[in-house]
């Protein structure tokens, strides 16, 4: 059995997929986001380490579609970026966010500080040299970063959003990329979210209802599955 088994029998049950900005995939207009696919979270015994609940992905469950997802991208030529998500350990990028977790003073210890281990990439995925990797202290992937340029640039007008986590990077970023017109793709087995603290019934909790708003109002919810038979990897 996988935590991944739940989503891939169950997701047309849970999410309204009944309209899609993307109903097809166009290669040489589309862009892979690797999103913050770092040890602390993804990795058993990481600090921050997200197991399942409510049927939403574990996460050392996700790496797999992660890689092949990359793998797929690579060999048919779509371009594909990198980021990493972090605090300063002195806290002066912090925004509120010490505050709203309760670490004023305590960042330099936190496992979401930059150095602290827990920032780096899990070791199944490397970058390509030619592949823009960047730093973000923010949960969207567009505040503050290269990532529209990097678009533009590309020529793509879709971005495919592969990794972690589901109610704060995956959609922090589908929000700012639809805000731009971009075509937002969200890879449902790719992605995992933090706990909330309460006994989630199946198909309940951050993941689904962030995959939920997704899908209805910023972008399309695939699965890895899905995607790679629309590029026909």
């Amino acid at each position: 059995m996988s935590s991944l088994d739940y989503t891939y029998t169950h997701i047309d049950t849970l999410i309204d997929r009944s309209a899609w900005v993307a109903p097809v995939i166009d290669p040489k207009k589309t862009m892979l986001l690797v999103l913050d696919m770092q040890k602390a979270c993804a990795q058993p015994g990481g600090a921050m380490y997200i197991p399942s609940t409510g049927g939403a992905p574990e996460g050392k469950d996700v790496v797999q579609p992660v890689v092949n997802v990359l793998e797929a991208c690579r060999s048919k030529g779509i371009p594909v970026v990198w980021s990493l998500w972090g605090l300063r350990p002195d806290g002066k990028d912090a925004g509120f966010a010490d505050v709203k977790w309760g670490l004023q003073g305590a960042l330099a210890q936190f496992p979401g500080a930059w150095g602290n281990g827990g920032d780096e990439l899990v070791d199944e995925l490397k970058p390509l040299p030619d592949e823009p990797v960047f730093r973000k202290h923010r949960f969207s992937s567009f505040y503050g970063t290269a990532l529209t340029e990097y678009m533009r640039r590309a020529g793509c007008d879709t971005l495919v959003v592969a990794g972690l986590s589901t109610g704060n990077c995956q959609i922090a970023t589908a929000i700012d990329g639809a805000n731009q017109d971009f075509k937002i793709v969200v890879l449902a087995d790719t992605t995992a979210a933090i706990p909330s603290g309460k006994d989630d019934p199946m198909g309940y909790g951050q993941h689904w209802e962030a995959l939920r708003q997704i899908q209805a109002n910023h972008g399309d919810v695939r699965t890895s599955i899905e995607f790679l038979k629309m590029i026909n990897a």
